[in-house]
This record gives structure tokens, sequence and C-alpha cells, in this order.
């Protein structure tokens, strides 16, 4: 592993070491399940988290995700996210997407140290206990070599039943390589609540990428998500990206992200 990388690992740790320490006796928000698909208004939120990524051929990696949304107005949020590869392996395996979890919609990158910036707009327009739907926009900006500007309409649903979250919806990002990629995207995040500061459930979902010819893609993870105290969280994952096709499951990743929101 490069110094580098180990410097940003380290320091990782002793981050989320310092903030249990901080806050163990901190008193909780509203759980997860029952959180909107939106930052209440004037709230920021920043998240940083690291991925290790494994392929069948090539070194294995690390990459780094960075990430800030923000509440401007009611039920209107703005958000900025771009990775990080810390080696090679990093590099082949995209492991800045598996710093990122829960999120399983991520498009428009490529292979270089650094990925394509993300813009991000979401407006929740419907919301109730049970239910609430969401419109949103994102845009990817390519600095990275041989990509391309792309940009995604998405209609995230979360629907809640007592314990039990599910975090659904349509996904429709476009690229504009010299072959158009689109993809249509429908995740099923399942997650159970056992107890107010933590939850954890199965990522399903199914995506269909037409680019010059189609492909279906099922990727198949599972996570888990600790609220450190009111303003704190902890999350990780384990991902396949695709469990579809022959030896489908030698390639995949994992992930640990710590979110601090100022409200």
């Amino acid at each position: 592993m490069h110094r580098s990388a180990r410097v940003v690992s380290v320091a990782f740790v002793s981050l989320i070491a310092a903030t249990v320490v901080a806050t163990s006796d901190a008193s909780a928000a509203a759980p997860w399940n029952y959180r909107g698909l939106t930052l209440p208004r004037h709230d920021v939120a920043i998240d940083f988290g690291m991925g290790y990524g494994h392929e069948p051929v090539g070194p294995d990696g690390l990459g780094m995700n960075l990430e800030i949304r923000a509440g401007v107005a009611r039920d209107f949020e703005l958000g900025f996210r771009m990775g990080f590869r810390l080696d090679d392996g990093g590099q082949l395996t995209q492991a800045d997407y598996y710093a990122r979890p829960f999120e399983t919609e991520t498009y428009g990158t490529r292979f270089d140290r650094v990925s394509n910036p993300e813009l991000k707009f979401r407006w929740s327009m419907a919301r109730s206990y049970a239910a609430e739907l969401a419109l949103e926009f994102r845009m990817y900006l390519p600095i990275e070599a041989q990509s391309r500007f792309g940009f995604l309409i998405g209609l995230p649903i979360a629907l809640r039943f007592g314990p039990i979250r599910f975090d659904t919806g349509l996904y429709v990002p476009i690229i504009f390589y010299d072959q158009t990629q689109t993809v249509v995207s429908i995740p099923l995040h399942v997650w159970i609540q056992p107890s107010a500061n933590f939850w954890l459930g199965p990522l399903l979902g199914m995506r269909v990428v037409n680019q010059n010819s189609s492909d279906t893609q099922y990727p198949l993870g599972f996570g888990m998500g600790w609220q450190l105290n009111r303003i704190v969280d902890l999350r990780t994952w384990f991902l396949f990206p695709d469990i579809s096709g022959n030896a489908a499951a030698r390639s995949w990743g994992l992930g640990v992200a710590l979110e601090v929101r100022f409200e």
C-alpha cells in the first residue's frame, strides 16, 4: 500500500474512534427509517468514506469519497461529491464507489486518480408518515480522461412500515460517450431497524445498461448503520456490483463512511 493511502486510512480510523468516544453519551435524533429523503432546511451534512475494491484480475485497491449536502430550502437539497483512488488498484477497481455506503447509483466515472465530480439536486415532492416521493437531477462533470458529460433523472421513493423501510425508485442516467450510454435502474434497499440507533438490511436492484448492446446487471449487498449521536452516523456495507454472469462474485468491495450533520 502506498504511504499516502496508509496515512489517509489511519486518519480515518482515528476520526471514527474519536467521534465514538466523544459522542457515546449523546442523545439520539429521529431513527434512520423515519428520516426524509432531503435534509431539513439550513442543515449541512459532510460525508467522508473509505472503500476497498477487489477484482479477479489486477491488484486490489483503496478509494475515498468526499461529499457535502445542504438543505437550501424547504424540501430541497443540493449536493456535491467526488472520489479519489489512492493507488493503482483503487483506479482499477474504482474503489471510491465502495466508499459511498448505501449509494448504488454511481455513474459517469472512469479510471483516473480523481473521479468525475457530481452535482445533485433533490426535491421532496410528496411526503406522509408511510411514504415519500422525490425528484432528483444529477450532472457528471468530465474531468477524467476519456470521460464525457452526463446527467441523471431519478424518482427516489421511501416506503415505511413500522421498523421496516424500503428505499426504491427509478433512476435514468445518460452519458454522452461516442456511443451514448443510457441506464434504467431500479434499486431496492430493505432496512430493518431493531433499535433506535442501529439499522441493517440487504441491498438489491436491477439495472439495464444500453450502449451498443443491452446488458442487465443485478447488484447485491448488505449494509449496516449506527447513529452515534444526534448529528453523527457511521455506515458500512459489502457489495457485489453485479452478480449476473460467470464468476461475477469475484468482483466485490466494502466500505465505511462517517457523516456529520450541522443543524
